[in-house]
Formats: structure tokens, sequence, C-alpha cells
């Protein structure tokens, strides 16, 4: 009998240990809601409590309206500047920067990406500021179904300089690995390019159009995309050839946030 017993106990484990290694929680994919607001260094300057915000010197004030309480926001900066930006916002969300890319070049163009989750609804204003006097442009993103804990899954960063006005040129971010399905990507571009030949990375829906010519778009790139499958994904955009600074974040669902876990396998079991 305890022979059988003990059979049946580690049949009962091996079973448990296979499940545990193929079983890969599955949440529900993160929806795109809308571009809710655009910053140009061409936008009027505005006086708040004193504090003067001229997007051309690198103070940007951007004033949103309808946001769904408990969703998600992505801003994307683009600054000639070396330094990161910081990002707050009159109703007190906690805004965390993802990614702050830069070229090594002086004074050097710059990219961040920040996010603040469970963001409380209504309207509210953004306030982007820099420690350096350059020409600020901004992109305000709204997703829903993105894990309102330690989103930011996996990122990555990249910059080069090319010559200018040559032919188009693959500007990429690098790439990320995700293990968590129906992850979000989030890719931003900042680049000297003037106006055309912007196209998105292969699977990506840009969020921006550069190839309009008009601010804030003319010199940023955004793009994103929801990957049903874990894997390596590239961010990438494809302009004429100047410098850039890229960067991407993979964002995880709802409920995966920080990471999944398999389960434990059983313990505590024995035969008498």
């Amino acid at each position: 009998m305890a022979k059988f017993l003990k059979t049946k106990i580690i049949f009962l484990i091996i079973i448990f240990a296979l499940a545990a290694a193929s079983a890969t929680p599955v949440y529900a994919a993160p929806t795109f809601v809308r571009v809710a607001a655009k910053l140009s260094p061409n936008d009027p300057s505005s006086v708040v409590n004193g504090i003067t915000y001229n997007p051309m010197q690198g103070q940007g004030k951007i004033d949103i309206t309808g946001v769904q309480a408990g969703n998600f926001l992505v801003v994307i900066t683009s600054l000639s500047a070396a330094q990161p930006t910081t990002v707050t916002s009159s109703t007190g969300e906690t805004w965390i920067n993802d990614i702050h890319s830069t070229v090594s070049q002086n004074p050097g163009d710059s990219l961040d990406i920040f996010h603040a989750s469970d963001v409380t609804g209504g309207s509210k204003t953004i306030y982007i500021t820099s420690p350096q006097t350059r020409a600020l442009r901004a992109v305000v993103l709204e997703y829903s179904g993105v894990a309102p804990n330690s989103p930011a899954h996996r990122t990555s960063k990249q910059s080069e300089i090319h010559p200018s006005g040559g032919a188009p040129i693959t500007g990429s971010a690098g790439s990320v690995t995700t293990t968590i399905p129906n992850s979000l990507i989030v890719v931003g571009c900042r680049t000297d390019s003037d106006f055309m030949g912007w196209s998105p990375g292969p699977g990506y829906t840009m969020r921006t159009n550069p190839n309009t010519g008009s601010e804030p778009d003319q010199k940023v790139g955004v793009e994103d995309k929801v990957v049903a499958a874990t894997g390596t994904y590239a961010g990438t955009f494809t302009f004429n050839s100047d410098l850039f600074a890229c960067g991407m974040v993979a964002y995880a669902p709802s409920e995966g946030g920080g990471g999944a876990s398999p389960p434990a396998a059983p313990s505590g079991l024995t035969v008498q």
C-alpha cells in the first residue's frame, strides 16, 4: 500500500511540475485609447503660480480633458538637450522616467518616455520642465488595460549619428524580450530629419505623423503595438538620414505587472 501511495504521489508531483512549467498566464491585452495631447515649441507660453512655461525654452504645460479613471498615460518628450526632463501633473500622479536616450553631441538630441499608472479621471494639467533652454516637443498617449503596479516590463534605447540629408535609414531603439503575453510596446524616436520619409516599424501603428512637417510631429516619431506572444521585438522607424535618439518600453497588461510567476510545487507530501 505504501509503495502504491508513493508512486501516486510521485506521479502527481510530475504532473503538477509539467503543468507549472508549461502554464503561461494570459492577460487581457491593453487598448490604445487616444493621443490625448501634443506640445509644440510654437505653442504659446503661460504663467502658473509665477512660473513661466515656454516650450521654446524647454518648459511646457499641457491641459487634457476626458481622461478615464484607472487608465494609463505615457508622455514622450523631445529636446535638443543632454539632461532628462521632469514630468509632474496637477492631480498628483507619480510619473516614472522609463527611458532617457540622448545623442552624444553638443547640445545633443534627447528623447524621454514617462508613464503614470492608474490615473485619476477627468481633467489634468501636465507640466514638463528641463534644465536646458531648448525647444520642447511632447506627445501624451492614453491606454486602458495596463498593469497599475510596476508596468515597465522591459526597456531599450539606442542613438546614432548619421550625415544629414542622405538616403532614408532605419532608426532603432534596439529590442526588448517580453516574458508576459499581451505586452504593450511603445517606441519613440527623436531625429533632426526634416519632415519626410517617416514610416513605422513592422506591425507598429504610428501615433504621430512627422511627414506633415507640422509641430510637434516634424521631428518626433511615436508608434506602438500589442504583442500577443512572448519573444524578442525590435523597435524601429525609417526616416531621412540624420542623427537620432530612440527608446522603447514594453508595458505589462493588467494583472501582469511585476512579472508572472508559475505556481509553486506542492510540499509536505509524505508517505506514512
